[in-house]
């Protein structure tokens, strides 16, 4: 009986070493040259640019600031992003967040959603979407407004992709 629970007591210490060994989750810094972040921050620069001087507040909407943006959180993408880069700084909001924002100041406010990474070819394509956020009578409305296509390509030269073009659209 005894030998048993020292084989057990081995077998267990032995697969509790060895799950260690194996990678873990680290709470890794944000990364600035991700995909995703370069994507969000090149169409938020470009959106202030084009549409930063309309003022879109009106109604029972709060004005857009594309200096300090919340953007739709989504754990498979926006995962260790970084909050700011240069002028512009992001909030990441969940759901609940976003209903609790909304019951707080009691108007529709833009948020943003990335959407994830598609190939063209040679080319990487990531869409940046904005869209007006509501809440009412227990239910969510997310309005579809503008959107950012942004293309990159891979640089051989420098073994990164670069930002090729920024194009904006909307309704």
């Amino acid at each position: 009986m005894c030998t048993n629970s020292r084989i057990t007591v081995s077998f267990s210490l032995f697969f509790f070493y060895a799950l260690s060994a194996f990678g873990q989750v680290s709470n890794a810094p944000a990364k600035e040259n991700n995909l995703y972040s370069m994507a969000l921050f090149a169409s938020l620069k470009e959106m202030d640019k084009s549409w930063g001087y309309i003022q879109d507040s009106y109604g029972n909407r709060e004005q857009t600031n594309y200096h300090h943006m919340l953007i739709f959180k989504n754990s498979e993408i926006t995962d260790n992003l970084p909050t700011r880069s240069g002028d512009y700084q992001v909030e990441y909001l969940d759901i609940q967040a976003m209903i609790d924002r909304y019951k707080s100041i009691r108007k529709e406010f833009a948020v943003v959603e990335i959407h994830p990474i598609y190939n063209e070819g040679a080319r990487l394509r990531i869409q940046i979407s904005v869209s007006w956020f509501m809440y009412r009578k227990k239910r969510m409305n997310l309005a579809f407004s503008d959107w950012s296509d942004v293309e990159f390509l891979y640089d051989c030269e420098k073994h990164t992709y670069i930002i090729s073009s920024v194009k904006l659209g909307g309704i």
